[in-house]
């Protein structure tokens, strides 16, 4: 049991850092949650402020804003917003949706 013990610490050891390393060099780059007054950029991963940026346009009933082109496209042309869960976003570079933070 001992054997088990002294070699179960060194690899939880390593495991532990190299998680904590990736955390580090990778922090969260999105943000769902902006604050009032601002808007979420998918192409920069950012919170904007209103007036800042690509401008969410105001499209027709049948169309939807493309935030990547800054446009207003058809339904079922282009990249497709997809039915995300409550508290997911939509990233339409990728074509996923990301959790929260995430």
């Amino acid at each position: 049991m001992r054997t088990f013990i002294r070699r179960l610490v060194p690899a939880t050891m390593v495991a532990g850092t190299s998680m904590a390393a990736v955390t580090i060099a990778m922090p969260a780059v999105s943000k769902a949650d902006c604050d009032p007054g601002q808007w979420w950029d998918p192409t920069g991963k950012v919170c904007r402020p209103l007036g800042v940026g690509p401008q969410p346009l105001a499209c027709d009933p049948g169309q939807w804003w493309d935030p990547t082109a800054n446009v207003c496209r058809p339904l079922g042309v282009g990249p497709q917003p997809l039915a995300c869960d409550n508290g997911w976003w939509w990233d339409p570079g990728a074509n996923v949706c990301r959790p929260p933070g995430g």
